[in-house]
């Protein structure tokens, strides 16, 4: 690892841009990471518990993390908000798109509709589809199995 102290008016300003760069890139990532994992664990709780509508509204979360997760980790940006994800889904991952839209409507179906067991599984499933398919960190892979 590059430690940047008193000498690094002796590096070039294109390398201190890098090192920040990546260092903001990884804190953001480290950070998405975190929040899918305690959705996604936070939903296993309630899943268990039977309390399937808190289930799938954070295994959505969980799963909207890792839109952003990929988005991120292609794009160096985050949506600002569903909409945003979704052009962005659409465009440059159509196959997660199309998971993302059968799980947003269960999300949404979440918060006036009552939910049975199995919606949860169903965005589980929807997780862990993506998680085989895309790129993704390895601790994301050894929590969601």
């Amino acid at each position: 690892m590059l430690f940047i102290n008193k000498s690094a008016k002796n590096f070039p300003k294109r390398l201190i841009k890098t090192f920040k760069y990546n260092k903001d890139f990884i804190a953001q990532m480290e950070e998405l990471v975190q929040t899918l994992i305690e959705e996604y664990q936070g939903a296993e709780e309630e899943f268990k518990k039977g309390r399937y509508k808190n289930a799938a509204i954070l295994f959505s979360k969980a799963f909207f993390a890792l839109c952003d997760l990929l988005i991120y980790q292609k794009m160096n940006k985050l949506p600002k908000n569903h909409t945003e994800r979704f052009r962005i889904l659409e465009e440059y991952f159509p196959d997660v798109y199309k998971i993302a839209d059968q799980i947003f409507t269960h999300y949404t179906d979440a918060y006036s509709k009552p939910i049975l067991k199995e919606t949860g599984e169903q965005i589980k499933d929807g997780l862990k589809k993506i998680i085989g398919t895309q790129p993704v960190p390895e601790k994301i892979r050894e929590i969601i199995r």
